[in-house]
C-alpha cells in the first residue's frame, strides 16, 4: 500500500501532465507557453478548450471576463459581515464562493465564475486592509486587474508580465490534492460552486496552497529581524520541524515553475528594494539542497514575487486561488464528460475481534 496514493493513476486527463518532471498544459510545454507570454486568458481558454484561442475567442473572453466582475450589493453586505475579522482569509473565500451559488445561481459558465472568483479575491484584501472596494478596469486584462482591484494602481507594463507568468505557473498540475478534490465533488454530479468550495478548502492547507502563506511569514521574520538563515533552519530542523516551499511529491531535481519564478524574484527584489527577500531565499535554498538534498518549488520563489508586488503574506494563498481556479473549472467540466463517480476502496487494517475472526474462518471453508 502506498502512502497518499503516491504513484497511483486514479484517473485520465487531456489538460495536464507531470510526467518526466515536466509541466505540460494541453500538450504545451509550460516554458514554451512562458516564452510566448501570453495573458491569463490564453492560459484561461487552453485549459477549458484544449487548444489556443483566435485573437477574436481571446477578446470575447477578456470581454465576458470584465463584464461579469461585478457582485450585487445583497452579497457585498454579506461579504463585509463575513470579512469582519482579518484573520483566515481562506475560511473567508471559501464561504464566500459556497454564497455565490445562492446569490447568483445562474453564473454557471467558466467565464463568469472565473470572473466572480477574482472580485471576490480581491474584495477580501481590499475590506481586511479596510479600504472600498474598486470596480474593475474596462479594457484590461485579467492579471492588470488583479493588481489594479488591489493596489489602485495600474501596474507597469512589467510587474503585468510578471503577474501574467505567475498566474500561468499556478494555472493547473494534474491531480493534485485541490483539483483532485474538486474532481472528486464534481463526480457526484453536484454545482460548480460546491466543487469549488471543497477545493479551496483542500488548497487552504500548509502543505497545499497555505504553503507560500508560511515562506512569507518565514522570509519576513528572518529580514524584518535580520537574523542569519543558516542558525534559523539548524533550529527548525532540529525540533523536526517543516521548512515550507521545499520539496514535492513528483519533482525530485527541479520544480520547471519554480526555475521560471526565481528570475522574476530576482528583478522584482531589485527593482522594489527587497533584495534581502531574494538573498534570504538564496541562502535557505543552498542550504537546504546542502542539508536535505531538496529543491525549492513553486511556492518558494512567488512567496518573494507577491511580497515585491505589494501583497501580505496572509493574502498570497488567495492569488493562488485567483490562478488555480481555472485549472479546477476544466476539470470540473472533464469530470462531468467522464459522467463517473470516484469512490475508491480502502484497505481495512482495524481490530479483528473473536466474532468477525469466526466468521471469516467460516466464510473460507465454505
Amino acid at each position: 500500500m502506498t502512502n497518499g496514493l503516491t504513484g497511483i493513476v486514479a484517473g485520465q486527463t487531456s489538460i495536464s501532465s507531470t510526467n518526466n518532471g515536466h509541466l505540460i498544459y494541453a500538450g504545451y510545454p509550460i516554458e514554451q507557453l512562458a516564452k510566448m507570454q501570453p495573458n491569463f486568458e490564453t492560459t484561461m481558454f487552453l485549459l477549458w478548450h484544449l487548444r489556443l484561442p483566435q485573437e477574436t475567442e481571446l477578446t470575447e473572453l477578456q470581454q465576458q471576463l470584465t463584464h461579469n466582475m461585478v457582485l450585487p450589493a445583497n452579497y457585498l453586505a454579506l461579504l463585509k459581515q463575513i470579512c469582519r475579522e482579518p484573520e483566515a482569509p481562506m475560511s473567508q473565500l471559501r464561504t464566500a464562493v459556497s454564497l455565490l451559488e445562492i446569490i447568483s445561481p445562474a453564473d454557471l459558465t467558466a467565464e463568469a465564475i472565473q470572473a466572480k472568483v477574482l472580485i471576490v479575491i480581491t474584495a477580501i484584501i481590499r475590506l481586511h486592509r479596510g479600504q472600498s472596494i474598486l470596480t474593475p478596469l474596462a479594457k484590461a486584462d485579467y492579471a492588470t486587474n488583479l493588481l489594479y482591484l488591489v493596489t489602485g494602481k495600474r501596474p507597469q507594463p512589467r510587474q503585468q508580465l510578471i503577474e501574467n507568468q505567475v498566474l500561468l505557473v499556478h494555472a493547473d498540475h494534474e491531480f493534485n490534492a485541490s483539483t483532485f478534490t474538486a474532481r472528486v465533488t464534481a463526480s457526484t454530479a453536484t454545482d460548480t460552486y460546491s466543487c469549488l468550495t471543497a477545493a479551496i478548502a483542500a488548497l487552504k492547507g500548509p502543505l497545499h496552497g497555505g504553503a507560500n502563506e508560511k515562506v512569507g511569514l518565514m522570509l519576513e521574520e528572518l529580514t524584518t529581524n535580520k537574523r542569519p538563515p543558516v542558525l534559523y533552519l539548524k533550529e527548525k530542523l532540529k525540533q523536526g520541524e517543516k521548512i515550507m516551499g521545499f520539496g514535492h511529491r513528483i519533482y525530485k531535481k527541479s520544480d520547471p515553475r519554480e526555475k521560471l519564478l526565481k528570475k522574476y524574484a530576482k528583478e522584482l527584489a531589485q527593482q522594489t528594494n527587497h533584495l534581502d527577500w531574494y538573498q534570504t531565499s538564496i541562502e535557505i535554498e543552498r542550504y537546504m539542497w546542502a542539508q536535505k538534498h531538496l529543491i525549492p518549488n513553486v511556492d518558494f520563489y512567488s512567496a518573494t514575487i507577491y511580497h515585491c508586488l505589494g501583497f501580505k503574506a496572509d493574502e498570497f494563498t488567495l492569488l493562488f486561488a485567483a490562478s488555480r481556479c481555472a485549472g479546477w473549472l476544466a476539470h470540473i467540466k472533464e469530470q462531468r464528460q467522464q459522467a463517473t463517480l470516484i469512490r475508491p476502496s480502502s484497505e481495512y487494517i482495524g481490530p479483528r475481534h473473536l466474532q468477525m475472526m469466526t466468521y471469516e474462518a467460516n466464510q473460507q471453508a465454505k
